[in-house]
């Protein structure tokens, strides 16, 4: 991976976006976590075998994220997320954050997701549009979420 200054960037600006741990952390008191959970509000694409949808992550650490879901997931499934992230590389690229893991818990309208592997990837700037149908944006996010990991593939990436 290409380590440089202008990918370090969005990092350290996406700090702001994240710097109160969730008050479930061990820290406050609450239960006895390996890393510290950041609350945060972005738009999700999730994917597994069985189905896809949108979403919202509720939290997220260097183990695991929180996120909605439309439908229960099956548990142990593997995952992949797309979460549309709140800082541009160079103040100019859309980047989401793709994160792929096992779902190990799920919850009314909630999963949760042991990540494995994690990666920025620039994006289009219509990857997460707000439409008024809902399901229609969702629907054609996927289309094009599909459309980019196919070519991905095509190249060898």
């Amino acid at each position: 991976m290409h380590t440089s200054a202008a990918l370090i960037k969005p990092l350290a600006a996406a700090r702001r976006y994240c710097s109160t741990p969730s008050p479930d952390d061990s820290v406050y008191g609450g239960r006895n976590r390996k890393a510290v959970r950041f609350q945060l509000a972005l738009p999700v694409h999730y994917k597994t075998a069985d189905d896809a949808g949108c979403g919202q992550i509720l939290n997220i650490s260097s183990g695991g994220a929180l996120f909605t879901t439309e439908r229960p997931l099956v548990l142990h499934s593997e995952a992949k997320l797309i979460v549309k992230w709140p800082v541009r590389l160079l103040d100019s690229v859309n980047l989401s954050l793709v994160v792929v893991g096992k779902i190990v818990r799920v919850e009314p309208g909630q999963a949760a997701l042991q990540i494995q592997k994690y990666e920025f990837r620039t994006c289009r700037p219509s990857l997460f549009l707000v439409e008024a149908d809902r399901n229609a944006s969702c629907l054609k996010s996927g289309l094009q979420v599909q459309v980019a990991d196919d070519a991905m593939q095509r190249i060898g990436m």
